[in-house]
């Protein structure tokens, strides 16, 4: 598989959680160098529409190819390590400039996929990692409310749309499934995103919508145990 954003971003993400541990040592210079080397390469990979191109050195519609998956990705390592750089005080995390171009590059990006995601069919896997993603970016927004209106009504959206899956409306049902190895993996990760929605819906006062996620998250727990109690000893 040639290299690819997706790549940079789960990189980032295991050295931004090595780093929330502690647990660099004496290589702690090191990852600070590469965790700001990997986010400019992700910031560089932006396209003036918003999009991020997927694959590096490649031209022509590389922004579609993995969409579902990459993209998101790319976002939210982009969100973790600006969060961490606050969380931790971590002033030498990032450069600052480097810092500073996260937000926009946020700002760009949310117009560009929330249209595509209104536009194009695209399957429940993007909506997952966007929400994610884009989670992180409604918490950094304290002081643009209409942004952080507009990404709270896409995330919520995009929630929704996941307890309507294939997955999550036919295959829970009772706590079972008759194609456990697929609507495991689904199910699993979509719940890290509902619990995004469930908190975010609460922060909002968009009770009946928390309410409707709790009630999925709840079937989905059910049913990843009685996934679980399926493997053989």
């Amino acid at each position: 598989e040639a290299p690819n954003i997706g790549h940079s971003a789960l990189l980032l993400l295991g050295l931004c959680n090595n780093l929330r541990l502690s647990n660099c040592g004496e290589h702690e210079e090191d990852t600070l160098e590469m965790v700001d080397g990997l986010t400019q390469g992700i910031l560089s990979m932006q396209m003036p529409s918003g999009a991020f191109a997927i694959e590096f050195g490649k031209e022509d519609d590389n922004y579609i190819n993995g969409i579902e998956f990459f993209p998101g990705e790319a976002m939210l390592s982009l969100m973790t390590v600006h969060e961490l750089s606050i969380q931790t005080r971590q002033i030498y995390l990032l450069e600052e400039s480097t810092r500073n171009a996260i937000l926009p590059a946020m700002a760009r990006a949310f117009q560009f996929y929330s249209n595509y995601y209104h536009t194009q069919d695209v399957d429940i896997n993007y909506n997952i990692w966007q929400v994610l993603a884009f989670a992180k970016y409604h918490d950094a927004l304290h002081d643009n409310r209409t942004e952080r209106e507009n990404v709270t009504g896409y995330i919520l959206e995009m929630c929704q749309e996941i307890c309507q899956s294939r997955s999550w409306k036919y295959q829970l049902a009772r706590g079972q499934s008759f194609y456990i190895n697929l609507e495991t993996v689904e199910i699993a990760v979509g719940l890290d995103s509902l619990a995004e929605g469930i908190r975010i819906a609460q922060e909002e006062k968009q009770d009946d919508l928390a309410k409707m996620f709790k009630m999925h998250a709840t079937n989905a727990l059910y049913f990843l145990k009685w996934a679980t109690d399926q493997v053989p000893d």
